[in-house]
């Protein structure tokens, strides 16, 4: 807003004047000075040629020289707003901002509903850097020139720089109420709602941003990030893939189409997304924590690694610290772990650490798979990481019809990412088809991959009714779920990979309950029953669980005595030696923590015909484990490295091992019962958490109990004791051979039983109105 020519006052002088100010609106400032000033030695107590003379050498930049003509003016005319307005301008012009500051305020209270003072006195404020007060002067400009749309976003940069979103959401909203068709308020006031988890909100605004500007880029962005928070997927990646085409050098633009791709199980193409968010902007420290996270989903473990590293050591988040260990352990990088894992634990440990945790959200399932936290640390995270979903709006309570009929079975709704050919699916076939369909009635709600393999032909014969919710909102899912009728609905994913936790979130069943797919609590406050056994969670172990424990009399553990397994090969087609004693530890490199390693080494320098056959992997983990061996005295050549081969070859195979090793605090859990179906003794570690008390259950079930062992001690010397005693490790086999049909661990007829007692007593307590509780079955 720049200075007016004043307006005419003497009448001796008026058409000397009028023609002045023609002059000056014309821009031609030289003019205006030579004739204003003879006029001032003329008429020297004419306040108008002050004005114009002062006015006219601020607008050439003689600020410091403007100053003198229009103090006169303002001592010539002291009822006139302007002149004080423009002396104002000259004297911040001249660097004198104090006494800009005061001119500034002396307009305001000449004409205090007009918009250019405040405006004014906005500018002075700024350049002394007062940006609060200089905001609250444009906002109240701004509201006394609503069409302002230059003024509307000098105030939206002013409130970035200032950092409050409260006043960002506030002012936003004041923008869209004055100026409804501004683009950029619009999408400003999208963003801010995302941010603060008003998704809904958010999307609504964004929606109008687009159809106001279809050329928005920040607008698609946000857009983009709204649709995936209601995980509607397509609409997501169109809306990302359009903001990344409106500003292809646009870093965020690219970030989150990459995210929204991710979502939609596009790896690849996330990757190159998140790719060309770094080429744009190389230090993009949330770009390179993507990547990783992209690259871990494409088993690039390596790639993971780095990019998180880099993303660290520009920004060391607490999650991202922790997806940084995780990755590290999952090349065996232990070094690496261990650092990134002491300075999470330091975050978590200061003061601060609850609001570290709040604002991050420390990923749950690589947090219980972390060395030395406890169930309680793993409540606290996993509490956190649940409120992201606080702000979903429960369904409404169902209507008293929808309840089943006395002799109606119950409708259970099954909800994974995993009815195929996945470790879930392996463990879970055989129960479900053994469930009495008299009593229940299953309904998938699937929103994996479509992979019509071997398995999810099985599952589909198991369930009667399947749902596709991948295109579907959480709330949609939800929805879907109430309009069917389901009495207890059961997360098989937790907060693993690909989980969708919102939908049950929105509470569409009367009861819900988690089981099988994540080993420890939840924290979700709308997750009332976790299915456990007296192992995984003993009687007195209870706190450490948001859930109610829906305790099993034996393994939690489904298992399908159906699987299929194919004939034992020679040792020799594996690379075995006939003459070996062989340990099988098929797990996942991350479960492998150093002193687990250095226990089995210990092992093999004690048992010279001993090997340790390990599952091939990433080349990077292959190689660290070998130059551990050898660092540990042990030839890299004890160590053999099985590959991926389908799940009856891999089963076939395992007989070939003598003993199966456990892994610690993160335990074998299906690798325990498929190395017990294969026939093959598994040794077990057992802890404190859930996470680490799995194979102790399994083997228990298995009916060889004498095999777990409650400390690194014990477990090292069970195996050294069997590796001495052939015999009874014989003996062990034996036994396991015969008992494997009827043991509780494999007879799923008996487990399908024990579930559906255990589902008929948390259905009889809430029909009798009792809040959930502790139930053994």
């Amino acid at each position: 807003m720049s200075a007016h020519p004043p307006r005419p006052a003497s009448p001796a002088n008026t058409d000397v004047i009028a023609h002045l100010a023609q002059t000056f609106a014309a821009g031609r400032y030289d003019e205006v000075v030579t004739g204003a000033r003879a006029l001032t030695h003329r008429a020297p107590n004419d306040g108008l040629a002050h004005k114009l003379l002062g006015s006219a050498l601020h607008a050439l930049g003689q600020s410091e020289a403007a100053v003198a003509p229009l103090q006169t003016a303002a001592r010539l005319l002291p009822g006139d707003a302007q002149t004080l307005s423009n002396l104002g301008n000259a004297l911040a012009g001249a660097g004198r901002l104090d006494e800009a500051v005061a001119a500034h305020q002396g307009a305001i209270r000449l004409q205090p509903e007009a918009a250019t003072p405040r405006y004014n006195l906005g500018c002075a404020y700024l350049a002394q850097q007062r940006k609060a007060e200089a905001l609250e002067q444009f906002w109240q400009a701004f509201e006394r020139s609503p069409q302002d749309r230059a003024l509307a976003q000098l105030c939206r940069e002013v409130l970035v720089e200032l950092g409050d979103p409260a006043l960002q959401l506030a002012f936003c909203r004041a923008n869209v109420r004055l100026l409804p068709d501004d683009a950029a308020a619009l999408a400003m006031l999208g963003g801010l709602l995302l941010e603060a988890g008003e998704s809904g909100e958010a999307e609504a605004w964004l929606q109008q941003a687009v159809a106001v500007a279809p050329g928005s880029p920040v607008a698609w962005s946000n857009l983009c990030v709204a649709l995936q928070n209601r995980a509607a997927l397509g609409e997501a990646v169109a809306a990302g893939r359009r903001a990344a085409e409106l500003a292809p050098d646009w870093a965020l633009a690219h970030n989150n189409l990459g995210t929204a791709l991710r979502d939609a199980g596009a790896l690849a193409e996330a990757k190159a997304s998140f790719l060309r968010a770094l080429e744009v902007d190389p230090d993009y420290a949330q770009a390179y924590y993507n990547l990783g996270c992209a690259c871990a989903d494409l088993g690039d473990q390596a790639m993971a690694r780095g990019a998180f590293i880099e993303a660290v050591q520009r920004t060391p988040r607490a999650d991202w610290l922790l997806s940084g260990a995780h990755a590290c352990r999952q090349v065996g990088d232990w070094d690496g772990a261990e650092l990134l894992e002491a300075a999470l634990q330091e975050q978590l440990a200061d003061p601060a650490g609850l609001e570290v945790q709040r604002a991050h959200q420390v990923a749950p399932f690589a947090y219980l798979t972390t060395p030395g936290t406890t169930a309680a640390e793993q409540l606290r995270v996993a509490r956190h990481f649940a409120a992201r979903f606080s702000a979903y709006a429960p369904l409404p309570p169902r209507d008293a019809g929808m309840a089943p009929l006395p002799g109606a079975p119950l409708r259970i709704g099954l909800l994974s990412a995993d009815f195929r050919d996945h470790a879930t699916a392996h463990l879970l076939a055989g129960a479900l088809e053994f469930l009495d369909r008299q009593r229940f009635h299953l309904v998938a709600y699937d929103y994996g991959p479509v992979r019509d393999d071997a398995y999810r032909q099985r599952l589909r014969g198991a369930i009667p009714t399947w749902v596709d919710v991948r295109e579907l909102s959480d709330r949609q899912a939800a929805e879907r779920m109430r309009a069917d009728r389901i009495d207890i609905a059961i997360d098989l994913k937790g907060w693993t990979q690909g989980f969708r936790g919102g939908i049950l979130a929105h509470r569409p069943a009367p009861l819900q309950m988690q089981w099988l797919g994540f080993p420890g609590t939840m924290g979700a406050p709308w997750i009332d029953y976790i299915i456990a056994d007296p192992v995984v969670i003993p009687p007195g172990a209870e706190a450490g669980y948001s859930e109610q424990v829906l305790r099993l009399p034996q393994c939690y553990q489904p298992n399908d005595r159906r699987r299929a397994v194919a004939p034992r090969p020679d040792r020799a087609a594996l690379g075995l030696p006939e003459s070996a004693w062989v340990l099988a530890a098929f797990h996942q490199p991350y479960k492998i923590t150093r002193p687990t390693f250095m226990l089995w080494m210990r092992v093999l320098r004690q048992v010279p015909d001993a090997l340790l056959w390990l599952l091939e992997g990433d080349a990077t983990a292959m190689a660290h484990f070998c130059q551990a061996a050898e660092e540990a005295g042990v030839e890299a050549s004890r160590l053999v490295w099985a590959p991926h081969v389908p799940v009856a070859e891999h089963l076939g195979r395992l007989a070939c091992a003598d003993l199966a090793l456990d892994t610690f605090p993160v335990n074998a859990h299906t690798t325990a019962s498929d190395a017990l179906w294969a026939g093959v003794p598994q040794v077990a570690w057992c802890g404190d958490t859930f996470v680490a008390r799995v194979s102790a259950s399994v083997v228990r079930a298995a009916g060889l109990g004498e095999l777990v062992a409650d400390s690194a001690a014990g477990y090292e010397a069970l195996v050294l004791d069997l590796a001495r005693d052939r015999a009874r490790l014989a003996d062990l086999r034996q036994r396991l051979a015969q008992q494997r049909l009827v043991c509780p661990l494999f007879d799923s007829a008996a487990f399908a039983a024990d579930l559906a007692r255990g589902l008929e007593l948390a259905w009889e307590r809430y029909r009798q109105g009792l809040p959930p509780a502790h139930l053994a079955v």
